[in-house]
C-alpha cells in the first residue's frame, strides 16, 4: 500500500514537474524523470521533432553555445601557447576540444582553397625541349583574342603567333613538333570561337566576315607542307602520315629489336600516329558538326573522337620500354603479386589522369586541396611523435605532445584560411581601389613572417625552457617535420594525380 502509494507519488510529482511534455519516464533510458533533465542520462524531455519551435529553439541554443566558446578559443589563440598550455592545465571548458576544432578549421580551410586558388586555362607556356630560351607564352595572346574588338583584329593575332610557332617549328626536332602543332591548334580554335561570336554581336553577314578576315590575313602564313596540321581531308592525313612514317619504318627494321635506338624510333612513330589521329579526330568532329547543322551540340562533338591532341607526348617507360600492364610493368621484387597489381592499375591511373591535367588543370588544383586535410591529418601525429623526442623526460605523455600539436596545425590552418580570405578580397577590391592589392599583399606576407615566429614562442611558452635550449629543440623538430612534409608532399602530388 505504501509502495504503491510513494511510486504514484513519484510519478506524479514525475508528471507535475514536465507535465507540459506529458512525460514520466525518460524516452532514452526509462529512468522516472524528477525534472527536465533526465538524472541517469543526461537528455532533454523536449523532443525536436515533434515540435518545429522546440527544434528551432535547439539549434539556436546549440549556435550560440558553441559560438561563445570558438570564439573565446580563437581569441586566446592569438596570444602564442595560451590554449595549449591551459588546456593541458585542465581549463578545457573554456575551449574547443583541441581535435574537434582542428577537423573544423582544416576542413574550411581547404573548402575555401578551392574557391582562392583559380587556375586559368588560358595560361599556358609552351616550351620547346632544348629551347629554354625561346619560351612562347600562349596565355596572353590567347586572351588578346578572347577581347578583340574586331575580326580584322583577330586574324591578325592568329596569323602573328602562328607564324612565330611555325618558325620555331622549323628550328627543332620532328619529335618535338606535336607540342608546336597543338599551340597552333589552340591558337586556331580561340580565334575561331571568337570570330564566331563577333559575327553574332556584331550581325555581320558572310561577305562582311570574309573582308574583315582578309584584311587581318594581310601576312598569312601557311603551314609547313609535310605538317599534318595542313591536312584538309582524312585521305590527306593519311598520305602525310605515311611520307613521315615510312623513313621511320626502314630505319627501324635495320636496329636490333628491344634496343634503345629500336625503342626510340617506335616512339618517334608513335608520335606521329597519335597526332595523325588527333588531326583525324578534328577533321570527322567539324565534318559531323557542319552535317548537323543547327542541331549540333558540343557534348555530342566529343563521341567523334579526341581532339584536343595535348596528350600526345613522351610516353612513360620503365627499363628503356614504354610501361604497359602487361608487357613491361613495373615490379617491386619484395612484393607480393596482388601489390604488383594494384601498383600498376595505379599507375595506369595515374597516366591516364596526367593526360586530362593538361586540358583540365583545375582538377588536379581541387584533388589536391581536398587531399591536403587528410595528409595533415598524418602529419599531426608524426609532429607529436617528434616533440615527444624532443622532450624526452619532462615528464609529458603523448596526448598532451598531440594536444600541443593540433592547436599549433590549428593555428596554422587560421592563418592560412586568412591569407585564401585575403586573396578573395583583393580579387574583389584591387580593380576598384588599386591599393587594396598592396595592402593585402602586404598582409600576406606578415602572415606568413609571423607562423614561424608565433610557433617558436609557443613551444618557448608551453614547456617553459630558456630561449638558446628551446630555439635548439625548435629547429631540430623543425628540420626534421620539414622533411617528412616534404615527402607527404610528394606523395600527395602523386596521390592528386591518381585520385582525380
Amino acid at each position: 500500500m505504501s509502495e504503491s502509494s510513494s511510486s504514484g507519488a513519484s510519478q506524479s510529482a514525475g508528471h507535475g514537474a514536465d507535465s507540459q511534455h506529458g512525460l514520466t519516464h525518460c524516452e532514452n533510458c526509462n529512468a522516472e524523470l524528477h525534472g527536465h533533465y533526465c538524472h541517469a542520462c543526461g537528455q532533454s524531455v523536449v523532443n525536436p521533432i515533434r515540435h518545429v519551435g522546440h527544434a528551432l529553439e535547439e539549434v539556436f541554443e546549440s549556435f550560440w553555445h558553441l559560438d561563445g566558446r570558438i570564439f573565446r578559443t580563437l581569441r586566446d589563440l592569438l596570444s602564442p601557447g595560451r590554449v595549449a598550455r591551459n588546456y593541458i592545465a585542465g581549463q578545457r571548458v573554456r575551449y574547443v576540444a583541441p581535435l574537434r576544432l582542428f577537423v573544423i578549421v582544416s576542413v574550411l580551410t581547404f573548402f575555401v582553397a578551392q574557391f582562392a586558388i583559380h587556375v586559368d586555362e588560358n595560361s599556358q607556356f609552351l616550351d620547346i625541349n632544348g629551347m629554354q630560351s625561346s619560351t612562347v607564352r600562349l596565355g596572353n595572346t590567347k586572351k588578346q583574342i578572347k577581347h578583340a574588338q574586331t575580326i580584322a583584329e583577330v586574324e591578325e593575332l592568329r596569323t602573328r603567333t602562328v607564324k612565330g610557332l611555325l618558325a620555331a617549328s622549323a628550328a627543332v626536332p620532328a619529335k618535338a613538333r606535336n607540342a608546336i602543332d597543338t599551340s597552333i591548334q589552340a591558337v586556331n580554335r580561340q580565334a575561331d570561337k571568337r570570330i564566331d561570336a563577333l559575327r553574332v554581336e556584331q550581325k555581320l553577314d558572310g561577305a562582311q566576315v570574309a573582308a574583315q578576315k582578309a584584311q587581318g590575313q594581310h601576312d598569312a602564313v601557311t603551314p609547313a607542307p609535310d605538317s599534318i596540321l595542313a591536312a584538309k581531308t582524312l585521305a590527306e592525313v593519311e598520305t602525310l602520315r605515311d611520307r613521315r612514317v615510312a623513313p621511320l619504318r626502314e630505319e627501324l627494321a635495320t636496329l636490333a629489336p628491344g634496343s634503345d635506338a629500336a625503342v626510340e624510333q617506335g616512339n618517334q612513330i608513335r608520335l606521329i600516329n597519335a597526332e595523325a589521329g588527333c588531326r583525324a579526330a578534328q577533321l570527322q568532329r567539324a565534318h559531323a558538326t557542319a552535317s548537323e547543322g543547327p542541331a549540333a551540340r558540343k557534348s555530342d562533338a566529343e563521341r567523334y573522337g579526341e581532339s584536343e591532341c595535348k596528350d600526345v607526348g613522351d610516353p612513360l617507360s620503365f627499363n628503356g620500354k614504354p610501361w604497359n600492364a602487361q608487357t613491361n610493368p613495373l615490379t617491386v621484387t619484395w612484393w607480393p603479386k596482388f601489390a604488383n597489381d594494384w601498383l600498376n592499375r595505379q599507375i595506369g591511373r595515374g597516366e591516364a589522369n596526367f593526360q586530362r591535367l593538361t586540358k583540365e588543370p583545375w582538377r588536379y588544383v581541387s584533388a589536391l586541396a581536398s587531399a591536403v586535410p587528410s595528409a595533415l591529418f598524418l602529419m599531426v601525429p608524426l609532429f607529436a611523435l617528434l616533440l615527444k623526442l624532443a622532450y624526452l623526460g619532462s615528464g609529458r605523455g603523448y596526448l598532451e605532445h598531440l594536444a600541443i600539436a593540433l592547436y599549433s596545425h590549428v593555428y596554422l590552418c587560421l592563418s592560412i584560411l586568412a591569407i585564401f580570405a585575403l586573396m578573395l578580397l583583393g580579387a574583389a577590391i584591387t580593380p576598384h581601389w588599386s591599393a587594396f592589392g598592396w595592402i593585402s599583399g602586404m598582409a600576406i606576407g606578415l602572415l606568413w613572417a609571423w607562423m614561424p615566429i608565433y610557433l617558436l614562442i609557443m613551444q618557448k611558452r608551453v614547456y617553459g625552457n630558456g630561449w638558446l635550449l628551446t630555439l635548439l629543440r625548435y629547429s631540430v623538430v623543425g628540420s626534421l617535420y620539414f622533411i617528412l612534409m616534404t615527402f607527404a608532399a610528394m606523395a600527395l602530388a602523386v596521390a592528386a594525380v591518381v585520385r582525380m
